[in-house]
């Protein structure tokens, strides 16, 4: 048997400084100098991984519509086999095992840390839910985007079948982005070509969704980039 998969976490001592503190508790000091590290402290003054301009933008947009909600829920209790209401990297390592997409233990870490927050080395619901919230609002790219593109992978994929058709992305792409972006955004996931050689209607993996997903990132980042060299006026 491997190791348990819930680590054990010990608090530091108070005598020790708050440099000392962050090492006892695994995290460099390299970690603590990104984006939006701190805790416990406003939105305003951490935003993870995204900046403080974008921050009051995201916080009028973290709606979310109630058919999101109880698919992200679905999702979650799919996921958190443990029944524990806590995802560790063995429950979502066996979930990107059934889709096909095997993926490293500290691949897998790295997308926890990422969206936890209260660092106990596990996704709770609450972080979950805030992790929805701030990807499907972000803009810019830079909100950490690892783990929610599992969640609506999963989320359009009801049947945990593996594959997703446009049909079934429809319902939640209409509530989030409306009529008006609804063909753009399925061009998004599924490229021009929605239909198979056989004319039957196309279904993807999670692998060829993420692909198309950090293609999507990596446009949205060199646009942010851009704007912000050009020239005020």
């Amino acid at each position: 048997l491997g190791p348990p998969c819930r680590p054990t976490f010990c608090p530091p001592p108070a005598a020790l400084t708050s440099t000392a503190a962050m090492a006892h508790a695994g995290i460099s000091e390299e970690m603590a100098k990104m984006p939006g590290f701190k805790r416990g402290v406003p939105l305003k003054n951490n935003h993870r991984g995204a900046t403080l301009e974008n921050s009051d933008y995201l916080t009028s947009k973290e709606n979310v519509q109630p058919v999101e909600l109880d698919a992200l829920k679905r999702v979650f209790k799919w996921l958190d086999t443990k029944k524990d209401e806590k995802l560790c990297w063995q429950e979502i390592s066996d979930a990107l095992v059934k889709l096909g997409h095997k993926t490293p233990r500290e691949q897998i870490e790295l997308w926890i840390w990422e969206v936890d927050d209260d660092l106990d080395n596990m996704v709770g619901w609450d972080e979950f839910l805030t992790m929805y919230q701030r990807c499907i609002s972000d803009t810019t790219g830079m909100e950490p985007r690892n783990l929610f593109n599992l969640a609506q992978f999963l989320m359009y994929d009801k049947e945990q079948a593996g594959q997703i058709s446009v049909e079934q992305t429809l319902q939640i792409i209409f509530v989030r982005h409306g009529r008006g972006e609804l063909d753009d955004e399925i061009r998004e996931i599924f490229g021009d070509k929605q239909k198979a050689d056989d004319g039957q209607e196309l279904k993807i993996s999670f692998s060829q969704f993420l692909y198309k997903a950090n293609e999507r990132l990596t446009k949205m980042r060199w646009t942010k980039k851009e704007v912000s060299k050009a020239p005020r006026k």
